[in-house]
């Protein structure tokens, strides 16, 4: 296409009911600046947006060193409550024991204050006794429950 023809094809577009020619350099200077501002309000976003990410994930990790402090607090507590239930149970131990000798102590109990209230029984015997023999017999038992007092 020549030169003519191309001024020809111009005209006559402009011609052309709601065309409007464009004025090359006045588009690329408009384009330059939006692009520009856009890109500038983008960057803003990104630095807003990473502000924001920051803070957030910086409180998070306060919340997580929160929940972490207790729960160390927590377990030390569960190992102490770990520490009493050992002894606890030691003691329980040592109860069941002396529980299965109980009936022995019982018996022995009451065997020496069997022993005892015979002893006094015969000390009072021996002194209403009117024989010398008699006496002798009497202490002589009461020393033998004695013995056997110290035996128990």
């Amino acid at each position: 296409m020549s030169a003519a023809e191309h001024q020809t094809a111009s005209t006559t577009e402009a011609q052309k009911p709601g065309y409007k020619p464009i004025d090359e350099e006045a588009f690329e200077m408009k384009t330059g600046s939006d692009l520009g501002k856009a890109a500038l309000f983008v960057a803003l976003l990104a630095v807003i947006l990473m502000v924001v990410l920051y803070f957030s994930q910086q409180q998070n990790f306060t919340g997580m060193a929160a929940q972490l402090d207790e729960v160390q607090g927590v377990k030390q507590e569960l190992e102490a409550v770990q520490g009493q239930m050992t002894a606890l149970e030691g003691e329980m131990e040592a109860l069941v024991e002396s529980l299965k000798d109980l009936p022995q102590e019982a018996r022995r109990v009451v065997i020496t204050s069997m022993l005892t209230e015979s002893a006094s029984k015969i000390n009072f015997l021996s002194t209403q006794v009117e024989t010398q023999d008699q006496q002798a017999k009497l202490q002589e038992i009461q020393k033998m429950i004695e013995a056997l007092q110290a035996d128990m």
